[in-house]
């Protein structure tokens, strides 16, 4: 009798996700030109993202692998790529994608009239087309991070052929008629939203009809936030610590958190303004000891970000704890070593001299959130040792532009996307083009320079790790900087969306890389 009653009670089923439906993410700031190849702001790189694909892309585990390309081999001495492009794919509109198209949008790289950002690196990349579906790439040397640059979209040929860059940029195919091979398509776009269709052609299909993107100003992010919590968007992306922690305790919105590739870290200038302060590499390590990164996190992110001691963030494959340990916090160790270097702290005396030069130095930094507020944390925890910082908050472009390019300041704090790929030779080797934002001294580089280029030249990834691993150890002890800590990224979203997810590190517009599992209707 009791096994005919259990056998008689329904069956809970769990909905299976079905398609249609639309989802709508309030989205920071305007997107400019929608062309994978004239990206200037994050949010167009956002919307790119959801109808450009590239040949490759990376996965949840750091790993390079094929998007619109199946697989690729590499020659013997490293320098030469050669790609398979995937057979198949079709564009938003229907036409066949192919090697010509892939040839067209390198083409357009190398174009002299191309003026973006990076136009440098592919004119001195050999590109070609090889056997049958096959696109050759010839370095000038060994890199072994090239598959990661190999990210960016792919256009339509038969949509710009005949069009100078400047034409290519201003083309309604790079605004509301703008196609890929993604998984959406523009169909509409005005001063509020950006409206996408799905793409019939992709593969897979999302189970999404529609997307919409509505667009908030970028100097009020906060409206972006309400409008999820007033129920007029679904999802939003880069909260602000602050801003999660005011949603705790909310049960209509959920809040998914990931690492971000980034690194900040303040640049100690030991060549050039801040030579008197920064030339002696005891000064620099008492300084690295002297400044607690838990509290900075804890005071100005509310905890949500992670401590770094290193120039290769904490999601990082090839992060080493070891290089993170080499010099802890110790702030009467700090100080003892700035006695030791002769800056001391004479009797009734707040800050420390030398030869009657008072240690009082200019710390630039971008006057935004949470830049000047860390920029300030740093300052208050140097005055506790008798280093007065006098924090200049400057506009972002002015910071790069007349303050880190030239090299004219004592300290700078800088923040970067330093990406998937641990190679940081532009950022670190001191051979360096002279128009990179490059943080390396001139001499006495030698050991760290041999690192950076073994790491680029090697593809065995234990050979990689231990060059990447020997590089930080070494960069710890000559304390070019005061590396601070590592980002994380928050995706607010309301229960109406189903299927969102992250990678454990993501750069921002990868919250849309498993768009096509998004799903707001359910059956069964």
């Amino acid at each position: 009798m009791v096994l005919a009653l259990v056998g008689c009670q329904p069956v809970a089923t769990v909905p299976k996700a079905a398609r249609g439906g639309t989802a709508v993410e309030a989205l920071v700031g305007a997107a400019g030109v929608l062309n994978p190849l004239f990206e200037s702001v994050d949010s167009t790189r956002d919307v790119d993202s959801l109808i450009y694909q590239g040949l490759t892309g990376v996965d949840d585990q750091q790993s390079v692998v094929g998007v619109l390309a199946s697989d690729w081999a590499v020659s013997q001495d490293h320098r030469t790529y050669t790609f398979n492009i995937r057979q198949g794919v079709k564009w938003a509109d229907g036409q066949p994608l192919g090697v010509d198209d892939v040839l067209f949008t390198y083409h357009v790289l190398q174009d002299l009239e191309y003026q973006q950002p990076g136009a440098e690196f592919w004119r001195q990349v050999g590109i070609g087309a090889g056997g049958p579906n096959q696109v050759v790439f010839t370095l000038r040397s060994p890199s072994a991070s090239f598959p990661l640059a190999l990210r960016i979209g792919i256009i339509a040929k038969h949509l710009f052929a005949g069009m100078a860059p400047a034409q290519i940029a201003a083309s309604q195919y790079s605004g509301v008629r703008a196609i890929g091979t993604g998984p959406f398509k523009v169909t509409a776009i005005s001063s509020l939203a950006i409206n996408m269709d799905r793409n019939p052609y992709a593969v897979p299909q999302p189970y999404l009809d529609h997307l919409v993107l509505r667009t908030y100003p970028a100097g009020d992010p906060q409206s972006a936030i309400r409008a999820v919590g007033q129920g007029v968007a679904d999802l939003v992306g880069g909260l602000q610590p602050q801003e999660v922690d005011a949603l705790k305790g909310r049960t209509d919105i959920s809040v998914l958190e990931a690492r971000m590739f980034t690194n900040s870290f303040v640049s100690l200038n030991s060549e050039g303004d801040g030579k008197q302060y920064f030339g002696d590499v005891k000064v620099r390590l008492a300084l690295v000891q002297a400044i607690d990164r838990q509290r900075i996190v804890n005071e100005v992110l509310a905890g949500r970000a992670d401590p770094d001691p290193t120039p290769i963030p904490v999601g990082v494959w090839a992060y080493s704890a070891a290089a993170a340990g080499l010099h802890p916090f110790d702030q009467l160790a700090g100080a003892q070593a700035l006695d030791k270097a002769g800056w001391v702290i004479e009797t009734g005396a707040k800050l420390r001299t030398k030869n009657k030069v008072t240690f009082k130095v200019e710390l630039v930094v971008a006057d935004s959130f949470p830049n000047r507020q860390v920029a300030d944390a740093v300052a208050r925890q140097l005055l506790e040792i008798g280093v007065q910082v006098d924090v200049k908050p400057v506009p972002a472009s002015q910071l790069v532009q007349v303050y880190l390019l030239p090299h004219k300041y004592q300290m700078a704090l800088a923040s970067f996307d330093v990406g998937p790929d641990p190679d940081q030779y532009s950022l670190w080797h001191s051979g360096a083009d002279a128009s990179t934002l490059n943080f390396a001294y001139q001499r006495g580089w030698g050991l760290i320079d041999g690192d950076l280029e073994a790491g680029r030249a090697a593809v065995d990834p234990q050979a990689r790790l231990a060059a990447y691993t020997d590089f930080q150890m070494l960069l710890a002890d000559a304390a070019p900087a005061i590396f601070l800590y590592s980002a994380r990224y928050d995706y607010a979203m309301s229960p109406r969306v189903h299927g969102v997810h992250l990678n454990k590190v993501v750069q921002p517009a990868e919250r849309f890389q498993y768009v096509t599992q998004w799903y707001v209707n359910t059956s069964g």
